[in-house]
């Protein structure tokens, strides 16, 4: 009886380390594993301040030119604004010199006024529709309305920023 328990107990341990030396202990990707430390580097595009109506060459035959801003009145069915915000629009043109297409989607515009975000507002009462999605073709030129919102008063510092690829350009004025 002494023998049975001897070797039922050897084949138990065996058995539990052939077990640990197979597929069973195998760490499965993913599973377990720690990543190593890696360090974040936020990187911010070059700013390039601009005035308000001045052209900016991107390069590659591409300019774009951000009018002055100023206020107005959105329409009854006008997306984001709220009564009581200062509203206000703006025109921006790209041209396209360049000899192929042109993705305007790349545009990203942002607005602030005194730290805090302002919103963009769609308003098709007042032409107001959004950035274009469609390719610009080479030689030719688009322009289209944009709006913002602020929750601040007229005379407030107003930051436009567009950013394109690489370039961020920065406009600094007032709210109207």
């Amino acid at each position: 009886m002494f023998k049975k328990k001897t070797i039922s107990t050897i084949s138990v341990i065996a058995l539990v380390a052939l077990v640990s030396l197979t597929g069973c202990s195998k760490k499965t990707p993913g599973l377990n594993d720690t990543p190593a430390p890696t360090e974040t580097v936020e990187t911010q595009a070059p700013e390039v301040a601009l005035d308000f109506g001045s052209p900016l060459d991107l390069g590659n035959g591409i300019k774009v030119t951000v009018s002055t801003p100023e206020a107005f009145t959105p329409g009854a069915y006008a997306s984001n604004y709220v009564k009581g915000q200062v509203a206000n629009r703006f025109a921006i043109d790209i041209s396209n010199g360049g000899t192929a297409e042109f993705d305007v989607t790349q545009f990203v515009i942002t607005s602030s006024t005194d730290g805090t975000s302002c919103v963009d507002v769609l308003d098709g009462d007042n032409a107001i529709m959004g950035a274009p999605t469609d390719p610009l073709a080479a030689g030719t030129d688009v322009t289209f309305n944009y709006a913002i919102a602020c929750s601040a008063k007229v005379g407030a510092p107003l930051k436009i920023s567009v950013s394109v690829g690489d370039t961020l350009i920065a406009l600094n004025g007032t709210l109207k």
